[in-house]
């Protein structure tokens, strides 16, 4: 049977209507972070901080205007004495955080990290950073282990023995991490830390567990094809293609896509905003490490646009700024921003518009975005409008 076909158009609605951005002023489809962590099912994380971190721009981008940035991380990583975890953190290829009840869905990608690189944790290290991390109930940060251990720290990316230890038992499913002491992140065990439900549900067959992640995945991409699965979390082609096989998911040929790809029946479905820009009231700031820019190349084909994040590019290399977002409107991605958070201000530099776009039209929809953003973060919006963009 040959797959129906639909317009690019449809495809980069379907993927926008996935990812439950409300109007600003809206009630949106999420209460909180953990409610957008589940509809997304990972968000990636990372340490940079220049307009607020990578957890934090990602959830309030998907909640409403009276959303609060310090509001986000008490939802992603509840205390524990207040009841069960909401996530656990894991990898991809990069540190993610994922809602507790996927733990299951990654299973195999655990086991395949154990295959590949279990023997690298001595027997009697592991052992014993087993034992310490049971000494704590409420989890355990990493200097405290490596105090147990000897002098060598951990500083910045130079990981000392048994932080690079800790950090694999955690690929490997020995460890979890489901809570925080403020930034720092807490080693707990699974047994103890992770609700039985979710532990009994790791026992699935394998085809179970693929399926499940593929379905995870479609409903959050909107339109995906097999390499994008693949990508957004890191597993084999063949582990994707046999997930999608498994999944019962709908194929589709996207104009202009090389790939079929492949939709929820639920996608099918859904009511698909029209193609163009939306009211200028509504645009959003996109984060460079949100699920519609993380895959660079997923964000060329969809959007026509071609991100790229200079924050580590020299600076006399860079085409736009340290620390640009995207700019979305409707359906589209429409121009990006240089940005950044100083002290109580939001500075908003130049905005760059697509091609097709207007200036005038990109540069109000930015003024808009940046200013949802900054109530969001409980700061003032300041322009400050620069030939280069703002930098370092």
């Amino acid at each position: 049977m040959t797959p129906p076909r639909v317009s690019a158009a449809w495809a980069r609605g379907a993927v926008v209507a996935a990812q439950g951005i409300p109007a600003p002023g809206g009630p949106g489809e999420h209460r909180d972070a953990a409610e957008v962590l589940r509809g997304l099912g990972l968000i990636q994380l990372d340490p940079l901080t220049r307009v607020s971190t990578a957890q934090r721009l990602t959830c309030l981008t998907r909640l409403p205007r009276r959303a609060r940035a310090e509001q986000v991380d008490g939802a992603l990583w509840p205390d524990p004495a207040a009841g069960g975890p909401a996530s656990f953190e894991a990898f991809t290829k990069v540190a993610c955080v994922f809602p507790v009840q996927d733990w299951p869905l990654l299973r195999l990608r655990r086991e395949a990290v154990r295959a590949r690189h279990g023997h690298k944790v001595e027997a009697g290290v592991r052992d014993r950073i087993l034992e310490l991390v049971a000494e704590h109930p409420q989890g355990v940060a990493t200097g405290t282990v490596e105090s147990e251990f000897g002098p060598e720290r951990t500083s910045g990316w130079q990981w000392s023995q048994v932080k690079k230890a800790t950090e694999l038992m955690v690929r490997m499913g020995d460890l979890v991490i489901t809570a925080r002491r403020g930034a720092v992140r807490l080693f707990d065990l699974p047994e103890r830390a992770l609700p039985p439900a979710v532990r009994e549900a790791e026992h699935l067959p394998a085809d179970e567990l693929r399926a499940g992640l593929a379905r995870r995945a479609a409903g959050a991409l909107g339109v995906m094809t097999v390499a994008d699965f693949a990508h957004h979390y890191h597993v084999s082609r063949a582990d994707a293609g046999r997930g999608v096989e498994a999944a019962g998911l709908l194929p589709v040929a996207v104009e202009g896509w090389k790939d079929l790809a492949y939709v929820t029946p639920e996608t099918v479905e859904r009511s698909i905003p029209e193609p163009g820009l939306g009211p200028v009231s509504h645009a959003r700031l996109i984060g460079p490490f949100d699920p519609l820019l993380r895959d660079r190349g997923r964000a060329q084909r969809i959007f026509g646009f071609d991100y790229r994040f200079e924050a580590y590019v020299p600076r006399d290399q860079r085409i736009y700024g340290h620390y640009v977002m995207g700019l979305l409107s409707g359906n589209e991605l429409i121009g990006r921003v240089d940005v950044r958070r100083i002290a109580g201000e939001l500075v908003v530099g130049q905005t760059w518009h697509e091609p097709g776009v207007r200036r005038r039209s990109a540069e109000a929809r930015s003024a808009a975005a940046a200013a949802t953003l900054a109530r969001q973060l409980g700061v003032q919006m300041v322009h400050q409008p620069s030939e280069g963009g703002i930098d370092e």
